[in-house]
């Protein structure tokens, strides 16, 4: 073997040169290549065995070559690696100068594997080499790199890809794909490769910044939308930069691909509600208003103009100034705003603003602490006013109409109540007069017809005084005038006196009256004996007036909690339930014969619940028309006054006393 005249080491000075020294010198400046070359020169021979192994396996390997010579190199190879080595060599092996490339998993002499790439050349013909001869780089390093990078690329989610100059498309890696849902063989490779992955909209801003970046060196930094697999576009990052070669020219873009479209959709979600909220704030017809913890105004809704005369700006950067408010809201509307921004407490307060043109307009503000984008509330405060001059008006309106009615109710009860006591002293007189008639006390009256027409007077003129005196009742009732003189009585007692009072009349009607006492003690109770006795007849005489004869009325009282219950009911008329509601109201009468509705005035039940309420009791009214009524009022053991005592037996427990009651 030769070699050039000019390189290799030089034949000792004076020494003949013949062509075994040439030879000798060939061989030892070719071996000193091989020994020294990074790469591991390995010959193995037909079978896959190895004939040498340059020294470079030491370094890479960490063992000599020496020591495998005459091995299988399938036998030293990773045993996922032998099937399909075993298959190359013998494929390499059929033919004559086939060339086969094959990444092999080695091991070291520490026990890891090392990740070889190996080129293998059939030279069995070659009588020099007479084997395959194997270069084997070390790519470990290169491998656990894009092995980082895929990984990397998967967790982040992002792909990187290169553009070589005058190439119609870049190399995407698998991170491209993997984000992007496609498969790689499907990234297209063409000149059009935008017009597939590009949105359309996008198509001119992408492909213009990279051609600037081949010839502007400006690195890419764009948003942009690529056709997903699903056939949807996703918002995807791109940074490039261009890739220089060693003459300072282009020749290629590198970059990554980050898929921000989640990111990008919340965005465009949050200013489009941004803008909506906006939209909402501007447009509404009240005052939107955002203030800090000194209550100057961060921002304010154009509504301020129509309702005050103000435009925004004479309020923004400033708080609200105390020439602006009434001064007697001022300091009212001024401590609700300071409870606000310090209690976080919604408040809501109304007060008078001064109008550009002079007047002072009534506003409503609802105020409530404000909640920064994590929740949590800050001393800022967000109010929303609005214009309540009208219904200020209408209250004010409906407070003077009030008054003017209560005065109205006021001078009416007075002038009843006048009215009433003026016409009781002539009907006393009359009812007197009229009795001496009747009885004939100081001699005959002669005519039959006198006695009559005194009857007529007398019973008149009573029926006129119990009005009068039922119209009083009522008036110092609305006047808050009627005062209770609340007693111990014996509530079967009054009954039984009540009864005998109407059996007269009952029994003229046909009507039977009969009475149930359910209590202990016979029915004790603290009450003012005139109000009760009222209750009591007023409810018998409606049942005695609406029973028909053959008809039934009961009197009954039960023990009820903390207090006593007493019920009428009769077999009556009854009364429509639509018209059970009108009952109770002073001057209302309910009655189906027009006869019985004239006989009465309409104040028998509205006096028995205003007396019940003044007891601290209530009425009720139960009724089916045609089938009778029950009325059942229920009063207290002791009213809310203070009463005296009641008289003790011996062995008896008194009644609750009436303070404590109270």
């Amino acid at each position: 073997m030769g070699r050039p005249f000019d390189m290799g080491p030089q034949a000792e000075e004076n020494a003949p040169c013949t062509d075994s020294t040439r030879a000798a010198d060939g061989e030892r400046f070719y071996r000193a290549l091989v020994e020294n070359a990074g790469d591991i020169l390995t010959i193995l021979d037909s079978s896959g065995s190895i004939t040498y192994q340059s020294q470079a396996a030491r370094k890479v390997l960490g063992a000599p070559g020496e020591t495998v010579i005459g091995r299988r190199i399938v036998d030293l190879v990773h045993p996922d690696d032998r099937k399909r080595l075993e298959r190359k060599i013998e494929e390499c092996a059929r033919v004559p100068g086939a060339e086969v490339l094959e990444v092999i998993r080695l091991s070291h002499a520490n026990g890891s594997w090392r990740r070889l790439e190996t080129r293998g050349r059939n030279l069995l013909g070659d009588p020099n080499v007479a084997g395959i001869l194997c270069v084997s780089r070390d790519v470990t390093e290169t491998y656990r790199l894009e092995h980082q990078l895929r990984e990397a690329e998967q967790l982040a989610r992002f792909g990187h890809w290169r553009w070589v100059k005058g190439e119609p498309a870049p190399q995407w890696s698998r991170g491209v794909a993997r984000i992007l849902g496609l498969d790689e063989e499907k990234l297209p490779a063409g000149g059009d490769w935008y017009e597939h992955l590009v949105h359309p909209e996008d198509h001119s801003e992408l492909l213009s910044k990279f051609l600037d970046a081949f010839e502007t060196h400006e690195p890419v930094n764009c948003v942009t939308r690529f056709r997903a697999g699903d056939g949807c576009y996703r918002y995807i990052k791109t940074y490039a930069y261009a890739e220089a070669d060693a003459f300072s020219e282009i020749g290629a873009l590198v970059g990554l691909a980050e898929d921000v479209h989640e990111e990008v959709e919340a965005e465009l979600a949050v200013k489009a509600s941004e803008a909506k909220y906006r939209l909402l704030t501007e447009q509404a017809s009240d005052v939107v208003a955002h203030y800090d913890a000194e209550s100057r105004v961060m921002f304010i809704s154009p509504a301020v103009g129509p309702i005050l005369g103000r435009t925004p700006e004479e309020f923004v950067g400033k708080p609200i100034s105390e020439e602006l408010i009434h001064p007697d809201d001022f300091h009212r509307a001024r401590s609700a705003f300071v409870q606000c921004a310090l209690k976080g407490e919604q408040v809501q307060f109304d007060y008078r603003f001064l109008h550009s043109d002079g007047h002072y307009v009534w506003l409503e503000s609802t105020m409530r602490g404000a909640l920064n984008s994590d929740g949590v509330r800050t001393a800022e405060v967000i109010g929303v006013t609005r214009d309540i001059s009208e219904r200020k008006r209408h209250e004010i309106e409906l407070l003077e109409a009030r008054e003017r009615a209560e005065s109205a109710n006021r001078t009416k009860s007075r002038f009843l109540a006048n009215m009433s006591h003026e016409l009781r002293t002539p009907l006393n007189a009359i009812i007197g007069f009229s009795d001496i008639l009747k009885m004939e006390m100081f001699g005959a009256l002669g005519h039959e017809r006198y006695s009559e027409y005194a009857q007529l007077i007398n019973e008149s003129g009573a029926l006129l005084l119990d009005l009068i005196s039922d119209i009083l009742d009522m008036s110092k009732i609305e006047a808050g005038k009627y005062e209770l003189h609340p007693e111990a009585l014996d509530l079967s007692t009054l009954i039984e006196s009540c009864v005998r009072i109407v059996r007269g009349k009952a029994e003229e009607n046909g009507v039977q009256v009969v009475r149930s006492i359910e209590c202990r003690d016979g029915a004790k109770i603290v009450a003012d004996e005139r109000a009760l006795k009222q209750i009591i007849l007023n409810l018998l005489s409606n049942s005695v007036k609406f029973t028909p004869s053959g008809g039934c009325i009961s009197v009954k009282v039960i023990e009820a909690d903390c207090g006593i219950r007493l019920t009428v009911a009769d077999t009556g008329r009854g009364i429509p339930k639509d018209q059970i509601a009108r009952l109770g109201q002073p001057f209302e009468q309910i009655a189906t014969d027009a006869a019985l509705s004239k006989q009465g005035t309409g104040l028998g039940l509205a006096l028995v619940r205003s007396l019940a309420e003044l007891h601290g009791g209530r009425m009720v009214i139960e009724s089916e028309f045609g089938e009778g009524t029950l009325v059942t009022v229920t009063l207290p053991e002791v009213p809310y006054c203070e009463v005296p005592a009641w008289p003790v037996a011996e062995g008896t427990d008194p009644l609750p006393d009436a303070t404590a009651a109270g």
